[in-house]
């Protein structure tokens, strides 16, 4: 696994909470695209104790774009995000997933705790500076955009949406493709009250604005999408037996949840199932099979 520029691997919990301010005084309303139905989520505010009308049907087909042809059985992919790509070294499991299905990734990194994409997409920030060095220096096939975890909820159209459009120009201009990493939400919901907001979340409806926000700018954008979040939701349905998350913090992946993410990357980057491949980052091999056979589902629709 390599970096180009550095990554810092320490990780507070704190680091993943964004500013008060940042929290503070919001309002919005989201809408999610999926089958080339729009779905409308309830629009919250600050006074508000609902999220949404309705939570997602995360078992539903999705209506995801396919990579370019010809795939590179090489191809150079560089993700940039934060801890939820970097807690168990998420870019070393793609690779060592890819060698098993024959391909050979040059994967790079430009990851730091907490950081969301408009810090990325600023020139003047100091992780802002190394994206713009590497997207205008470097060519890439893949750029993977992960954003904030709790962003998409909350800042999809002031924050979020701007920034992820400076970086895919920039992406585009590399010769690459954005590839939109949608997060998974936290195990037992999210709850901003101590950001002085009444909104609080269950799982499920965290997930669905999650979605929402990935959906929106990715079709808008022409990008590709890796739909990990769904991936999560379908495999704490059908196998609530695996643990998707860390037991601590409830917010990052365990290893099973990383292994899940990597094969849905897998699928969402090479156009194939990740079925049967033989590289199970030390876990069981049922465990594997079925995180597999959940990745297979989100992007081959059924």
């Amino acid at each position: 696994m390599k970096t180009i520029f550095f990554r810092k691997r320490l990780l507070l919990i704190t680091c993943l909470i964004l500013t008060t301010t940042l929290f503070t005084g919001c309002s919005f309303a989201k809408k999610a695209y999926i089958d080339n139905k729009k779905v409308q989520v309830k629009q919250i505010s600050e006074d508000s104790n609902q999220t949404t009308d309705e939570v997602m049907d995360f078992n539903q087909k999705l209506n995801l774009k396919k990579p370019n042809k010809p795939i590179s059985k090489t191809p150079s992919i560089l993700f940039i995000g934060n801890s939820f790509i970097f807690v168990n070294d998420l870019p070393s499991m793609f690779i060592e997933l890819s060698n098993s299905g024959g391909f050979s990734p040059d994967v790079y990194d430009l990851t730091e705790g907490y950081y969301r994409l408009e810090l990325f997409a600023d020139r003047n920030d100091e992780m802002g500076a190394k994206v713009y060095d590497a997207l205008e220096n470097y060519e890439w096939d893949y750029v993977i955009l992960q954003e904030q975890s709790r962003v998409p909820t909350v800042f999809a159209e002031t924050n979020m949406y701007p920034a992820a459009r400076t970086l895919d120009k920039l992406i585009k201009n590399a010769g690459g493709q954005t590839v939109f990493f949608m997060t998974w939400a936290y195990k037992n919901g999210d709850d901003l009250s101590e950001f002085g907001m009444d909104l609080r979340t269950t799982r499920e409806e965290m997930q669905t604005l999650v979605a929402n926000s990935y959906f929106s700018i990715s079709e808008e954008l022409d990008s590709l999408l890796s739909p990990i979040g769904i991936a999560f939701m379908r495999c704490s349905e059908k196998y609530p037996e695996i643990n998707l998350w860390d037991e601590e913090d409830l917010m990052h992946s365990s290893v099973n949840g990383t292994y899940l993410a990597a094969c849905t990357l897998y699928g969402t980057l090479y156009n194939q199932s990740p079925v049967g491949l033989t590289y199970t980052a030390d876990l069981d091999a049922d465990t594997a099979s079925k995180l597999q056979e959940i990745a297979d589902s989100v992007i081959f629709e059924w």
